[in-house]
C-alpha cells in the first residue's frame, strides 16, 4: 500500500493515521514500513524520528533505517548518537549498520572518529565486506586522510565501480 499510494509526506500522514486507528502502529513490521518512507529522501527525518520513538521494541531494520536516514540528513551527528544507542541496546548491530555510520562521520569530516569505528569493524571481522570497505575509503578521502584511503584502496581484493570512483 505504501509503495503504490504514498508519494509525499501528506499521503504518508493519512496512511499513518489509519495505521494508528487500526492499532497496527504497535506492530513493528507495520511501523517499520512507515518509518522507511519517512527516513527516505522523499520523507521527513524528524517525523521519522518521532515515529521511531513510538516503536516499543525496534528491530535492527528499524535502527538501521533511522540511522541511514540521519546519515543522509543535515544532522548526521544524530546517526552516530543512535548508533551508540544500538550498541547499548539488546539489538546486535550487523554489517549493514556500519556504512551509514561511516557516511555520517564522512559528512561531518570526522576521519579520526571514523578510524575508531574502522577498528571496531576489524575487531568484528567485517573489514573484508565490500560495502563497508567502500564507505571506509569514502570517509578517509572525505576527511582528507588520503594516505589511509589509498592504503585501503590498494588492499582491496575486488575493485568495483564505487571504490574506483
Amino acid at each position: 500500500m505504501l509503495q503504490t499510494q504514498c508519494t509525499n509526506m501528506k499521503d504518508l500522514q493519512k496512511i499513518h493515521a489509519h495505521i494508528i486507528k487500526t492499532g497496527l502502529a504497535h506492530h513493528t513490521v507495520a511501523a517499520s514500513r512507515v518509518l522507511t518512507f519517512c527516513a527516505s529522501p522523499s520523507g521527513d527525518i524528524n517525523y521519522a524520528y518521532l515515529l521511531f520513538t513510538t516503536i516499543p521494541t525496534p528491530n535492527l531494520y528499524c535502527w538501521n533505517t533511522i540511522i541511514r536516514g540521519f546519515s543522509r540528513s543535515s544532522t548526521p551527528h544524530f546517526a552516530i548518537s543512535l548508533f551508540v544507542d544500538v550498541l547499548c541496546s539488546e539489538v546486535q548491530s550487523q554489517r549493514l549498520t556500519y556504512p551509514s555510520v561511516f557516511k555520517a562521520y564522512a559528512q561531518l569530516g570526522s576521519g579520526y572518529h571514523g578510524a575508531q569505528l574502522h577498528g571496531r569493524v576489524v575487531k568484528l571481522g567485517l573489514e573484508k565486506d565490500q560495502f563497508i570497505q567502500n564507505t571506509i575509503i569514502y570517509i578517509y578521502a572525505n576527511s582528507g586522510l588520503l594516505s589511509e584511503a589509498r592504503r585501503l584502496f590498494d588492499e582491496l581484493v575486488e575493485l568495483d565501480v564505487v571504490a574506483c570512483n
